[in-house]
């Protein structure tokens, strides 16, 4: 009876305290220089092209295109709900 009594007083403590925005909310990527995906690319030089230079271009383009979504983000945000 009384873990019956706990739980009707606990549970809806908990279900309240839970954020369901932060579930939806975007995680943060790494930095574009930590980009452990495009380390890979250093190999390039193994085949003759400039794996360092290939590496830094496919970072700016990620890095662009992180930038694109957070300010398609803050668009969607604040716009009108009508």
């Amino acid at each position: 009876m009384r873990i019956k009594a706990v739980l009707v007083c606990y549970l809806p403590l908990v279900l309240v305290s839970c954020d369901r925005t932060q579930s939806q909310q975007p995680t943060v990527s790494p930095a574009p220089s930590e980009q452990s995906q495009t380390k890979v690319l250093r190999a390039a030089d193994a085949v003759g092209y400039d794996g360092t230079k290939l590496q830094k271009q496919v970072d700016d383009v990620l890095a662009r295109k992180q930038t694109r979504e957070k300010e398609s983000e803050k668009q969607l945000q604040n716009a009108d709900p009508n």
